[in-house]
């Protein structure tokens, strides 16, 4: 039995296609005015914290999104808040890296009161480690490892809601589920869903057959 011809798609909107790519690599960062860079008095004996929690999570967020160190982050929060107009200090380098251990990330949730339409798009990513290496340095077949990644975002606002991962190809995750949860206050679903678990007893009476 011959397989269907694919569809082909051309693409008919080029001007749109082409606006839509170049908004790909648009940046838009901002920090609101009203928010409070200096850390509140804390009551206790000593020095004084000079940032709040918030200003450290700024700097850090810039930190993990470019990939820089924490000189590099200094100066280029320091290019924004000078691009915006706001004569705000910034921390050094040495206060960044002792705040980090034992910041509390506060990740804001903006609920709504209406509907959510919630749009879920999945993909899968193929888990490398030891194995690949073997593989391809000896030779010889080894069983590839996938996860399936589930990914929520809001149609209206934009944002992201939720992320789950699953185990196996076959086991659809439920972000929905998840999101329904949250915005009644019910304790969240797991964000890994039941599937082939790497760690059952079976692979791992493999493993020990393939050891001895």
């Amino acid at each position: 039995m011959s397989r269907p011809t694919p569809p082909v798609y051309k693409t008919c909107n080029w001007p749109s296609y082409n606006e839509a790519l170049k908004r790909r690599g648009s940046l838009t960062i901002w920090f609101d005015p009203a928010m409070t860079w200096d850390a509140a008095p804390t009551g206790k004996r000593g020095r004084q914290p000079d940032y709040s929690d918030a200003a450290i999570q700024a700097c850090l967020t810039m930190k993990v999104l470019f990939g820089m160190a924490l000189r590099q982050t200094i100066g280029f929060v320091e290019s924004v808040l000078r691009l915006i107009g706001l004569s705000w200090d910034v921390p050094d380098f040495s206060t960044l890296s002792r705040r980090q251990k034992a910041l509390k990330v506060n990740i804001p949730y903006r609920g709504s009161d209406g509907p959510l339409h919630l749009l879920v798009d999945s993909t899968g990513i193929k888990v490398e480690g030891e194995g690949e290496w073997n593989a391809r340095k000896h030779g010889g077949s080894k069983r590839r490892v996938w996860r399936k990644i589930h990914i929520g975002i809001d149609e209206m606002e934009e944002d992201q809601e939720t992320v789950q991962w699953t185990v196996s190809p076959t086991t659809p995750g439920n972000p929905g589920r998840r999101v329904h949860d949250q915005r009644r206050g019910r304790r969240p679903h797991a964000a890994r869903t039941s599937g082939s678990d790497p760690a059952r007893p079976r692979d791992r009476q493999r493993h020990r057959r393939r050891r001895f």
